[in-house]
């Protein structure tokens, strides 16, 4: 009788993607990238869908086919982002507090956002230009501070109105947004590195030492 093969430890292989949806994501990319060198440029009110569509080399009609308006162009990779850290809240070492936990947390989805830079730095440009993008900013942040209390809070087992996670919360991701506001100034920085110099501020570390 043969020996019964051992389970392999090989992650397995993620199933890559058709044709139809590579090229529905290069379209979907394609208009993400038009928008925001037009709201960069032009100004997020002054920039219409036939713009947009037309930078992007495709019909406003396919345009809603991927979005509902503009404005749901910006921040396309928020929710995947959120997935990534609460995902990241709860692999977080045991015994670590929620400080360290959230600074450990936006330290993965930092390494994800790095290559973005460029994204950023247009994004940044449009909300400058129209008061209903600022709106829309402050409305993202919320959500980030949202979801990282919701994460805390599921990782000790309490509510998610916990004053301690919403605290701890508040306070790592206004030290996010500064890391990102210095990354997105100076060209030569790391944003990992300027992560650990902003969670050190508030006695703490991304690699929660």
């Amino acid at each position: 009788m043969s020996a019964r093969a051992e389970p392999s430890s090989e992650p397995t292989p993620e199933p890559r993607l058709g044709l139809r949806e590579r090229r529905r994501n290069t379209t979907r990319r394609s208009l993400e990238d038009a928008a925001l060198r037009l709201f960069a440029r032009d100004g997020f009110d002054a920039t219409t869908v036939e713009a947009i569509a037309a930078e992007a080399d495709v019909s406003p009609r396919t345009f809603f086919r991927y979005f509902a308006a503009k404005d749901e162009v910006l921040n396309p990779d928020r929710r995947a982002r959120q997935a990534l850290l609460r995902e990241a809240v709860a692999a977080a070492p045991a015994g670590l507090d929620d400080l360290a936990t959230a600074f450990v947390a936006l330290a993965a989805v930092a390494d994800d956002l790095a290559a973005d830079r460029e994204m950023l730095l247009l994004q940044r440009q449009a909300v400058v230009t129209s008061a209903l993008l600022r709106g829309r900013t402050y409305d993202v942040l919320l959500s980030w501070q949202h979801t990282l209390t919701a994460a805390l809070a599921d990782r000790r087992g309490v509510p998610h109105d916990d004053l301690a996670a919403l605290s701890v919360a508040a306070a790592a991701t206004g030290v996010w947004q500064a890391a990102i506001g210095r990354w997105l100034d100076a060209e030569d920085t790391d944003l990992g590195d300027l992560l650990t110099k902003a969670c050190s501020s508030l006695g703490g570390r991304p690699d929660g030492t």
